[in-house]
This record gives structure tokens, sequence and C-alpha cells, in this order.
């Protein structure tokens, strides 16, 4: 990176007049052109565009010659009929002239005793035509205060002066000979004359650059005549020959100068120049060198710090403007050129990743200017050119520090938080990340790379917690995520999914809901959603809490009607509070879409056997009976088969009641409910019936007893009960005594209780069935 070294006059041109009154010669003349290029080295300079820009500066703006500073501007416009035109602006970079306050002792040169106009020429490396090669840029200076001499102006002073200097600005680069022109020397116009504007009107049909040379170098001698020990026209008329190629007469014009004034610093400098122009820098330098050593200043040694800066010699350069700080410590040119020579080697060394001379070369910078916020923003961006990135950030925020409102140290501090957060973030330390990239955006809140960095971070935290199992911390990861993605619902799935592990219904369901009113078309929300209702309406019901299980299965319907472990669901909740209609209604609607879905079978089958208690309950015995039987025999179990028969024996049904016991003492022997019942049920047939229907009753009902005692270990009560079956004298249930009798013979062998055996054999003989077959067909 190349840098710019300054001195206190470099492409610049200061007007400048006597303060002591000149003879005013009146004239006739009706313009004074030939003197508008004494200032602008010889050249037609003016703007070629309109309307020129003015930035005024604020300690300007501040004072009470405001209003007098946009009276010239307004003068000029109204008196040129328009053909000069001005135009505020806040921008100072983008003025093409600068109005700011100074200070009369400062000042090596000056028009007036109350103000200057400065002029610089800029190229134009983006001009297309010759008119634009150059970028003219003017600074007015105004010197009202730090001089002794001058006191506070009035109006119409200050008026006189801005007249005087705008007048400059716009291009008349000379001094009128007449006292009634506002560019007279010592002017005290309030207008701009006749004089004035016609001399403005032939310049501004004046090509821009045109060549006065003679012109001006006849002017510039009259005024030598006349001022032969004034320095000032002998450096001008030296400028005009050093813009006409004439170096030699530059030089002796220079030299002429210098003999009237040794310390004029623009001379020396423009000396130098013209000796390079012709090849003999080197002795001019060596003058110069002579100069120092003879007569030391700062100003001498800055210019030679340029030259040999010019030349490549780099530290000697660093020597010069060393010494010209030490002379004078607050001389500007010079200390600006040194820190600008430090600014480079700290660049060069960034560059090489040579730290420590790039950390020595900024301390030094900062010790000539402790509020140098550029060279710490220098050194954040060398330090993150090379993935340093925290040492960056370090630097960055001195530079903040001293310059708040810097946009690109901003713009550098917030893209190394950034790229310090995906060095952290593909080091899996997703906490610090997520706070680099939220410093990030701190800074610059548009930043959107920052914030799909964070994005990131946020989702690689949160699903690692979630594989790892960590539920909470996940939920935490995911709802920050949300806060920058509100719209994604990927998040809110996940988020449901999670609250669901943790058993969060209420969390799940508004989580997978908002999903849904999303993408209401979307299977899978809508799948997502149904579940949440289902798992949280289970977790209801587990708990008793019907109502609010029920009005949750219902908004699910709402979103899948047709979904059956809903209604099954719902079905269940409603038998659970005594609604069986309902839920005979949500199981019959299941039931005709799939007529096959066993979960809905189950589901009947319970609401049976709960209509049925709550009947028997209500002791409507035969309506309990109905439900009960409505239940397939397949799906009937001991239990339910045990409700039966105790249904038919309280309505004395009792043959159907033993058929349904018979089956009972089939699977289950030892059921101690039946066998209670079969007991009520013989003692009832004893006391209430009578008839052969009693005997072939109690025949069968004594021999269901007799086989759930031998299965209790009462051998002598089953022995009573069989006998007390075989004694009623069936012929009708001799099949069924001989069956029971092989049961009870059977055990009773396998006890090798022989005695009992053969008693057993003895009553199967008698239903005229011979015991050894008996015992050859079992």
């Amino acid at each position: 990176m190349s840098i710019r070294i300054l001195s206190k006059f470099v492409a610049t041109l200061i007007l400048c007049i006597s303060i002591i009154p000149g003879t005013a010669q009146e004239s006739p003349d009706t313009d004074y052109y030939d003197h508008i290029t004494l200032f602008s080295d010889g050249r037609i300079t003016r703007f070629t565009q309109m309307p020129i820009k003015v930035f005024i500066s604020s300690v300007i703006k501040e004072s009470p010659y405001l209003p007098e500073i946009r009276y010239a501007m307004r003068e000029w416009e109204t008196a040129s009929e328009q053909l000069i035109r001005f135009q505020e602006t806040d921008t100072p970079d983008n003025a093409d002239i600068r109005v700011s306050w100074g200070y009369s002792s400062l000042m090596d040169i000056h028009d007036t005793r109350l103000g200057s106009a400065q002029l610089r020429r800029i190229p134009n490396q983006q001009a297309t035509d010759k008119d634009n090669k150059v970028i003219i840029n003017v600074e007015i200076i105004l010197m009202l205060e730090g001089d002794d001499i001058i006191t506070e102006l009035s109006e119409v002073e200050m008026r006189t002066v801005c007249l005087h200097e705008f007048g400059h600005a716009i291009g008349l680069w000379g001094h009128s000979p007449h006292p009634g022109d506002i560019c007279y020397p010592t002017a005290t116009a309030q207008h701009p004359s006749q004089r004035d504007l016609s001399t403005l009107h032939k310049l501004y049909n004046t090509a821009i650059n045109t060549p006065q040379h003679d012109d001006a170098i006849k002017a510039l001698k009259t005024e030598i005549i006349q001022e032969p020990r004034e320095h000032y026209p002998h450096f001008l008329i030296g400028n005009v020959y050093y813009d006409k190629g004439d170096m030699e007469s530059a030089i002796e014009s220079y030299k002429n100068c210098l003999q009237i004034n040794e310390h004029f610093q623009p001379a020396i400098e423009k000396l130098l120049k013209a000796y390079e122009a012709i090849g003999q820098l080197s002795t001019a330098i060596n003058l110069l060198e002579q100069r120092v050593k003879e007569e030391p200043r700062a100003a001498d040694y800055n210019t030679l710090g340029i030259h040999y800066y010019n030349r490549g010699e780099v530290n000697r350069a660093i020597d010069a403007f060393k010494k010209a700080v030490a002379l004078e410590p607050f001389h500007k040119a010079s200390k600006h050129n040194l820190h600008q020579l430090f600014r480079e080697k700290t660049l060069h060394a960034l560059k090489a990743k040579d730290f420590k001379t790039a950390e020595q070369m900024c301390e030094k910078i900062i010790q000539l200017n402790p509020m140098d916020s550029t060279t710490y923003m220098l050194m954040g961006e060398g330090y993150a050119y090379a993935g340093l990135y925290n040492t960056a950030i370090d630097y960055y925020k001195k530079a903040l520090k001293l310059n708040p409102v810097s946009r690109i140290t901003k713009r550098g501090l917030a893209q190394s938080y950034n790229n310090y957060g995906v060095t952290l973030r593909n080091s899996k330390k997703w906490d610090d990340a997520i706070a680099a990239y939220h410093k990030a955006l701190e800074i610059q809140p548009a930043f959107h790379i920052a914030r799909t960095n964070l994005s990131d971070a946020f989702w690689q935290k949160a699903n690692t917690l979630r594989n790892a199992g960590q539920l909470d911390e996940a939920i935490k990861a995911y709802l920050e995520l949300q806060k920058l993605q509100p719209k994604d619902t990927q998040i809110s799935s996940l988020l449901g999914e999670l609250y669901l592990k943790k058993r969060d219904y209420t969390a799940a369901v508004a989580a997978f809901h908002r999903v849904y009113l999303a993408n209401p078309d979307d299977p899978q929300a809508r799948h997502n959603l149904i579940a949440a209702y289902h798992q949280s309406a289970q977790h209801l019901i587990d708990r008793k809490d019907f109502g609010s299980a029920i009005e949750l299965l219902q908004k699910a319907l709402v979103v899948a009607p047709n979904e059956s472990n809903i209604r099954l669901s719902l079905a269940h909740a409603y038998q659970s509070i005594g609604e069986y209609e309902r839920a005979q209604t949500e199981l019959d609607r299941v039931k005709k879409s799939d007529p096959n879905n066993q979960q809905a079978t189950t589901e009947q089958i319970n609401l049976y056997i709960r209509r049925g208690n709550d009947l028997v309950q209500q002791k409507n015995f035969p309506a309990a009976l109905n439900h009960f039987n409505a239940i397939p025999e397949t799906e009937r179990d001991v239990v339910i088969n045990n409700i039966i028969g105790y249904l038919y024996l309280v309505q004395g049904q009792y043959s159907d009641a033993l058929t349904v016991f018979d089956k009972v003492i089939s699977q289950d022997p030892l059921n101690r409910p039946t066998y209670q019942n079969l007991v009520s049920l013989e003692a009832q047939v004893a006391n209430r019936i009578f008839g052969r229907n009693k005997t072939d009753i109690l025949i069968h009902a004594r021999c269901l007893l007799a086989i759930c005692l031998i299965n209790q270990n009462k051998f002598d009560a089953a022995l009573t009960k069989f006998q007390q079956a075989k004694n009623g004298k069936s012929e009708k249930h001799q099949e069924l005594l001989y069956n029971t009798g092989t049961k009870l013979l059977s055990r009773l062998e396998a006890q090798n209780d022989i005695e009992r055996s053969a008693m057993i054999r003895e009553w199967i003989g008698e239903l005229n069935y011979n015991p050894n077959k008996v015992l050859d067909d079992r």
C-alpha cells in the first residue's frame, strides 16, 4: 500500500496581497481578465459543472458570520444571473469548496489579513475529456480570531471578505487593479462590480486550463517593480514559469524569493521540484542538507524527508521526519509524514505476518498520535487477514473506542466477530460461537451472514443436545433459534417432539399446531398434530380428567374427522363419564369405516361390560344380561361367563346358568365365584322348584359341584355331591354322571386313593357301565 506524503504546501496555491493599500489606478478597462491567473500558475482555472458544492464547517455554522457567507454565495448567483450556482453539502469529501476557520499566525500565505482561498488541482483518473482531467478543489479559510490585530468584524466587513474569497474560489485567481471591484486587494464593495462580472463571463467563456502565462508574467513583473522587497510575487512568477516549462526562470524566481525571505517554505519546496524537473534534484538536496546543518528547521527537515522518500530512502526519510518533530513537536506536516511511514512499515509487517514488528510500529504511531483510530483499525485488518480474529477484535475495539462512528471499523469488527464465531463453531464450541455472532449483530444488525451463521450455531447446538438426550437444554436452544427463524416450521416440529418426550403435552400441541396452521395440507403436519392431541388426551384420561381429554379429542376430530384412533379414545372417555350413547355413536362410526378394527371390537366389549355392570348395580338384570350376551362368545373369558351365569341365576333361568357355569368349570375348575354361584343355584332349586325338571337341574349342578370340590382336594364332599347326583336316578343324565364319575376316578387314582377309587368304580357300575371298560376306554 502506497502512502501519501504531505508537506505544508503540496499542490496548493494560496492567494496573497499586501495589507497595505496600493495606489489605485483609474482605468477605463471593462475587465481585468489579464490578472485572473496570477495565483493559478498562469492557467485558466474554474469550475465546469454547476451547482458548486459548498461545505461549511460546524464551527463556522455556529458563528455569527454564517449569514454573511450565505449572502456572498447568493450575491454571486444573482449578479451572474445564475451563471454561478452554489449548493450546500454536509459531506466535506464531496465538496468543491470548503469553508473553515483559521488562525492568522499559523498561515504562511494570506490573501487578505482576514481570509484566504487555497486552490488544489487533483488529477481525475476517470476523466474521458481534456476539460475534466483535473478536479478543482478550493478551501476558503476565514481568519476571525487568534491574531491580536484582528478585531471583531462588522457584518459589512465580513460580507466583503466572503464576497472576495468566493470570487477567487469561482475562478478569479488574481486581484483587480480597480478599487471598486470586489477582487481589489483591499476591497470594500458589497456587490460584484460590472468589471467583476465582465471578467467572470469572459472567464467562463474560456476553456479550462487555457494557458495565460505571458499575461500573468507581465502582470507579476509589474508588481515586482512596484514592490521589489515583497517575496511573494517572485514566488508566484516562479510558479507560472514552472507551469510554462521554463525551469531555469522558475529556479531563478524561487531563489529571488528566498533571498528576500529565506524561510518561505513553499518556495523551498517548489525550488526542489524545479531542480528535479531538470535532473538536478541531488544538487538541490545537498544544498538543503547543508542548510539544515547550518540552521536546523522543521520545515526543511520535512522537505528533505519527502524527497528521501520519493527516492526510496525510507529510513533516511524517517530520520528526517523525526528530526523535524524533535525540533517542533507540533509541526503538523512532518508529524503526519512520520506517522504515514510508520503505518507503511506496519502494513508491510502485517502482510508478512511479522506481528512483532507490526506491534512495535503500532506503538510508535500511537506515541505520535494517541487518538489515531485508523492505525488500530489497520492492525485489526492485518490480524484478521492472518486469521487471528481474537487479536483483531481487540484492535478493532480500540479503534472504535477512539472513533465510535467509523463504519469501516464497525464493519471490520463485525466481520472479525463473525469469522471468530466460525472458528469456534468448527471446534463445536457452540455457546462461544453464538456469543461471537451476537456481538457481530450488535455492531451491524443487518449483517446477513452473521445472522445465518448464528442460526447455524443454534441448529448445531440444539441438535447435539437433542441427540444427547438433554431435552431441557435442547428446547432452550430451539426456542432461541425460533426467534431468529420464526417462520421455520421444522423448528416447531422438533420442539413438538421434545415436548412429547418430556410429556409436556400442552406445549407439544401448541408447537405442532403452529406447524399445521402454516402447512394445513401437509400430511406429516396433520399426523403430528393428531398424535400430540391423542397423547395429550391419553395423559388426561390416565389422570381421570375425562372432560379435558374429550375437549382435546374433539379438536383433533376437527383436523382429522376420519381418524379411528381419535374416535376410539373419545369413545373410551365418554364411557368413563357414563356417556354410553355418545361412546356407542363413536364406536359405530369406527366400525362402519373399518369393520375389522380389533381395537374397536375391544372397546365395544368394554362398553358392553361397563354398561352391563352399571345395570347390575341398578338391579336391571335383564338389560344387563343383554349387554353381556352381546359380547361375542369368542371374546368371553371365565369372568364374563360367570357374570352371565350369575345373571341367569338371579332371574331363575337355572338351566341357562348351568350351561354357562359348565363352560367356566371346564376352563377353570377352581373358579371360586362360579363354585359359590353353583352352591347358591343348588340351594335355590332345592327349595323353590318341584317336579322332574328339579331333579335334572340338581343332577347337573351337583356334578359340577363335585368337579369343583375334587379340584379343591375336598374328596369326601366331592363324593357326597356325586352320590347325590347319582341318586337322582335320571336316565337323561347317565352320560353326565358317567363323565363326572370318570373325572373323579381319575383324580383319586392319581392320589393313590384305593378305597375311594373302588367306591367310584362301584357307583359307576351302578350306572350300568363296566368300570374296567371305563378304564380301558380312558
